[in-house]
């Protein structure tokens, strides 16, 4: 008898978290302009790798800004103070590529912020890594291979790279069990047509090496506005990848993006972007962005934290005209507020008869 994916428990990946936060919800259907819960913060935009699939290869090319102490220290303490509830550390570039990183997560963390970290993990060491054990909530090392070769083709770096990454994995596993760390340590698989062979090697490897998961997510890359896709068929790869995943390692994946993948409109019923308001991104230049996928589209920009306060920012004009501008053809398919968007459109419009269930 075949697996039936409907039974396997892949909703920390699922955008229905929002409905966690319905006092915030509550207060931005009452009119109420609340601050976002989540924030993506961008350390750096210099990175020591060349991937292909990197959603914001079209900026980050010919940038190579980078948050000083004093700017980093101000926007997080400004955060905290605006009672954001989660920052993630990402890019961008490679967050620890900047050298006062470490010193920012420990002051998010001491400030109450659940703290988030993507990397690519071949900075990581004993030193990096259990600071990251100790402040994070989790932290995802985006490998997006099972093998030299495969690893090659998304990373752009050989074998050499790839091994060492894997042993940094392995410290980061070995430091979590020695400190009695709670943070949830995972493994990034972008899938395409040449990353299919290598699912179920990145599997048994994730499970060998200890880590809390492997997730999955289709690829898809955002190069300027210009969009390019691999909606591979992955389906009986990841039903042969779940039978691995138990009480210790989970496999994960993306379920509603592959479902809506097969969609003519991506699951984009609404008519309006809501999700701006509950998530935001802070790029390396120090300029806030209606999304983490318009990084560095001045249509978009919604302030520069280097000459305004976030709240300020928060509660501008500025952002209001930018907002107002958001047009769907620039928007990547599978974006990050498509399912926020689905819930909240929903949420928004009249109903009759509301206290019949």
């Amino acid at each position: 008898m075949g697996m039936d994916l409907r039974q396997i428990d892949v909703r920390q990946f699922s955008s229905d978290k929002i409905l966690k936060h319905l006092d915030r919800v509550n207060d931005w259907l009452n009119g109420k302009n609340t601050p976002p819960i989540t924030v993506e913060l961008d350390m750096t935009n210099i990175c020591n790798h060349r991937c292909q699939e990197c959603v914001v290869n079209y900026f980050r090319i010919n940038d190579r800004s980078f948050l000083t102490p004093r700017l980093a220290k101000k926007i997080i303490l400004q955060l905290a103070k605006n009672k954001i509830k989660g920052l993630i550390f990402t890019g961008g570039g490679e967050p620890l590529c900047n050298p006062c990183t470490l010193d920012m997560v420990k002051l998010a963390r001491s400030k109450g912020l659940d703290v988030g970290f993507i990397t690519n993990g071949s900075l990581l060491d004993h030193k990096s890594s259990s600071v990251l054990l100790n402040n994070c909530t989790w932290l995802r090392v985006s490998l997006d291979a099972g093998s030299p070769g495969v690893f090659k083709l998304t990373h752009g770096l050989d074998g050499n790279e790839f091994n060492k990454i894997i042993k940094n994995i392995a410290l980061l596993v070995k430091i979590k069990k020695k400190i009695k760390s709670l943070c949830n340590v995972g493994i990034g698989f972008l899938t395409s047509d040449y990353t299919k062979p290598d699912m179920m090697k990145a599997t048994l490897l994730a499970d060998r090496l200890g880590v809390d998961y492997l997730q999955f997510r289709p690829m898809q890359i955002h190069n300027g506005g210009k969009f390019r896709y691999y909606w591979a068929d992955v389906q009986d790869e990841i039903v042969n990848c779940l039978k691995y995943s138990g009480n210790k390692f989970k496999v994960l994946y993306s379920q509603h993006k592959y479902e809506m993948a097969h969609d003519s409109k991506f699951g984009r019923y609404y008519k309006k972007c809501y999700g701006q308001q509950f998530a935001t991104v802070i790029s390396a230049t120090g300029k806030m962005y209606i999304c983490c996928h318009t990084r560095g589209y001045n249509k978009y920009c919604i302030g520069d934290l280097k000459k305004k306060s976030f709240k300020y920012i928060w509660n501008s004009e500025e952002r209001v005209k930018a907002i107002n501008r958001i047009d769907f053809r620039n928007c990547i398919p599978l974006c990050r507020d498509n399912t926020f968007n689905q819930i909240l459109w929903n949420v928004k419009q009249p109903r009759e008869h509301v206290n019949f269930l």
